[in-house]
């Protein structure tokens, strides 16, 4: 049975490629029936190979459109723009403009431009979902929440049930600071089925801002929950929860200090960082050297390279007390012999110098 598949399979592979080696490179249909074919399937590559050759025996917006859909899915968006920006006219149809608004996206063209044609695509068709949702987060990042809001509306008095739209218009309400609408938004959402954790945040969110602690309560956590017990956001309103529910704190006070434990970098991960820096600094700046070795100091574990590092700082910084300080701890951690030596020597220096000079 396995090798009947195998036989089938390479048969197939077989025709495809006999299809594709048919295809008449003079003949802009062909190419473009061709190009079709390969879209179907995600072959973006040998889809835009047939539709440029094809463009250069015929120009034509449907080759282009079909062009620019394949530029897109391989990442040119600049060259998805230009072909969508070509065959733009008064009557344009809503699939160019939004694949525009998408490519624009992508190529990080100042949001002016994209929020002009942004607004066309809306006036066009108000149910492009992922459009009126780019719009309004537009205005929400921009602080104007009454406009994102007329946006929302719009959409919602045709189509009320769209939990996405809607979850936003409930984010918006909660910015706003209208918790007791918020909390009715968030609660239809999840009862239409959104319970993404950072609904259930938002809920206990706008009810502990209205002292229903309960509620505040249940909601967050479901979404301490949903987050693993590893949110600091979570946790911390949770934590401000419990303590006004617990008279002890006790509760409140233990995930606190849950929260803060999860806002703390990984020891591991800085210590590498501020090796790096450090080791760049090392000959340049002295002072920014120590500086990050004294902080992988404060996050690990003493050690002799640790300590012979530090010295020398201290050595070129001409802080010669601190110097022999860390001196010191290096002999106590090496088993080099030739470094102790070395580190016993300039200690036994340092202090012969310090007695010459009546210190």
């Amino acid at each position: 049975m396995k090798h009947t598949f195998i036989i089938a399979f390479f048969a197939v592979m077989v025709v495809t490629a006999n299809a594709q080696n048919q295809v008449d490179t003079t003949d802009w249909n062909s190419l473009y029936s061709a190009a079709k074919i390969c879209i179907e399937k995600t072959d973006y590559f040998t889809a835009s190979r047939y539709l440029e050759m094809a463009s250069n025996i015929r120009k034509s917006d449907t080759l282009q459109r079909k062009l620019a859909v394949c530029y897109f899915n391989r990442g040119y968006y600049k060259k998805c723009n230009e072909i969508c920006l070509s065959v733009l006219n008064p009557d344009t149809l809503e699939s160019d403009l939004f694949l525009l608004t998408r490519s624009m996206k992508k190529a990080n063209t100042d949001p002016e431009t994209q929020l002009f044609y942004q607004k066309l695509l809306f006036n066009k068709n108000i149910l492009n979902q992922t459009n009126t949702i780019n719009l309004a987060q537009y205005y929400i990042d921009m602080d104007s929440l009454d406009v994102a809001m007329d946006y929302l509306l719009k959409y919602c008095k045709i189509d009320s049930t769209n939990i996405s739209i809607n979850e936003l218009k409930a984010r918006v309400y909660l910015l706003k600071g209208k918790y007791n609408t918020a909390m009715c938004e968030y609660e239809n959402v999840i009862a239409a089925g959104g319970t993404a954790a950072n609904n259930y945040f938002s809920l206990g969110f706008a009810a502990k801002h209205v002292k229903q602690y309960q509620k505040a309560l249940d909601n967050l956590i479901i979404a301490n929950a949903l987050t693993f017990d590893q949110e600091p956001n979570v946790l911390m309103q949770l934590g401000l929860v419990q303590m006004k529910i617990d008279s002890l704190h006790y509760e409140g006070t233990q995930t606190l200090k849950r929260a803060v434990e999860c806002m703390q970098p990984d020891p591991d991960k800085l210590k590498i960082i501020y090796s790096n820096l450090a080791g760049y600094y090392e000959n340049k700046n002295w002072r920014k050297a120590l500086d990050y070795y004294l902080k992988i100091k404060s996050i690990s574990n003493m050690d002799a390279a640790l300590s012979y590092r530090i010295s020398t700082c201290y050595k070129m910084l001409k802080n010669t007390t601190k110097e022999a300080e860390y001196l010191s701890q290096f002999v106590d951690l090496s088993d080099d012999s030739v470094a102790l030596n070395y580190a016993r020597k300039r200690i036994q220096q340092i202090k012969g110098d310090k007695f010459m000079s009546g210190e």
